[in-house]
């Protein structure tokens, strides 16, 4: 008898468990939900660019035949053709030592006319006078390393400025320097200011 009553009691609560388990989930079922949703779009994103180039883009200051007290003046204007602002160095490399180590290089900026004798009446010296350059390459503006170096020059977007590059070969020069050739290659190296300390 009590073997009957446990086996019955067993069977009532399992009966009941399946009945809560089901009411459960019906009662779940039958609850409405609500949803809404609402799309973010149109979230685009574009890099900048910087874009350094000049003009002329060759032979800036040559001279044939040059004795003693002769100098080459010209202009270059340096462009940021692009979206961010740069800053700029510039290195000289040329191909011989001795004539370029005998050569002054000097460079303006703010010289309003830019010719052998309006370089002496105003602007603002940024390189020299110094040696033309050198076969391992010499730093004439700033420092080509990344980062915010002493003598950077720095461009604004779609910003430019112009320099002006005199070379002379001194009037004390001597003898050894007859019949010497030198080239002079100038690169502007170019980086990004923004988040480029």
């Amino acid at each position: 008898m009590r073997d009957l009553s446990r086996r019955h009691l067993s069977r009532i609560l399992f009966v009941l468990l399946v009945v809560g388990v089901v009411a459960a989930s019906l009662g779940v079922a039958s609850n409405a939900i609500w949803t809404d949703s609402q799309d973010v779009d149109a979230n685009v994103f574009s890099t900048g660019t910087i874009d350094i180039s000049t003009n002329p883009t060759t032979a800036l200051v040559t001279f044939s035949g040059m004795a003693p007290g002769d100098e080459v003046t010209n202009d270059i204007t340096v462009t940021n053709a692009g979206s961010l602002e740069l800053r700029y160095a510039v290195t000289s490399d040329t191909t011989e030592d001795t004539l370029a180590a005998q050569l002054d290089l000097t460079i303006k900026t703010g010289v309003t006319t830019c010719t052998n004798v309006g370089f002496g009446v105003d602007g603002t010296i940024i390189y020299g006078p110094g040696n033309l350059g050198s076969t391992t390459g010499t730093d004439v503006i700033g420092d080509p390393t990344q980062g915010d170096d002493t003598g950077d020059r720095t461009l604004a977007a779609s910003g430019d400025e112009d320099l002006c590059l005199n070379v002379e070969l001194p009037s004390a020069t001597g003898n050894s320097f007859q019949g010497l050739t030198t080239t002079a290659t100038f690169a502007f190296a170019a980086e990004q200011t923004a988040n480029n300390p």
